[in-house]
């Protein structure tokens, strides 16, 4: 293992190096293709997965919780494999889950799709702020459930769930709006 190869990585990673996130890419994203494409995905279930594993990688380590032990290669695959495993599980289920309504896409553009990435972590990071009942709500919308199910499922009125659904979107977005990083990134 070359830990000054991967704290290189890492720090590309982290600091949106366009140089080093294209290098992680031509060496990594094949074989997690290769893999997702084995195991009943398509190519851009692979992409989509990848795309999450890098995610994963830049908020561990800019959390400070990231340790390998092993090279960054096999740590990255390892995550991207558990990703694509997770994915399969939930999609036997009936109802869409929140964290696959709202995928990060894979962009030609790297800077772009970094750029989608905060954003997402910061939609994701306000979306826990709000109440249990509005996410549950939110959740809901977003798998397209209409007004009168959601009154159904949440013993609301249908009236007062539409409301309901306005307030929660509203207040979501004052959240992130609030939030100190929300400027930067609207700038970009």
């Amino acid at each position: 293992m070359n830990v000054t190869l991967n704290n290189e990585l890492v720090r590309g990673v982290v600091e949106n190096d366009l140089a080093i996130l294209r290098r992680i890419y031509h060496e990594s994203l094949p074989e997690v293709i290769k893999y997702v494409k084995r195991n009943s995905g398509t190519e851009e279930d692979g992409k989509d997965v990848f795309q999450e594993g890098i995610l994963v990688i830049f908020r561990k380590a800019s959390a400070g919780d990231l340790e390998l032990t092993t090279s960054f290669h096999n740590f990255l695959f390892t995550i991207c494999k558990r990703v694509w495993l997770k994915k399969l599980r939930k999609r036997t289920g009936k109802e869409v889950p929140f964290d696959e309504v709202l995928e990060y896409s894979y962009e030609d553009n790297l800077e772009e799709a970094f750029l989608k990435s905060q954003k997402w972590e910061l939609f994701n990071k306000r979306f826990m702020d709000l109440s249990e009942e509005c996410r549950q709500v939110l959740k809901m919308l977003f798998n397209k459930v209409s007004s009168k199910e959601i009154a159904e499922k949440m013993g609301y009125t249908e009236d007062y769930a539409k409301r309901k659904k306005y307030k929660c979107k509203q207040s979501l977005a004052d959240l992130i709006k609030s939030d100190p990083n929300y400027n930067e990134l609207t700038k970009k």
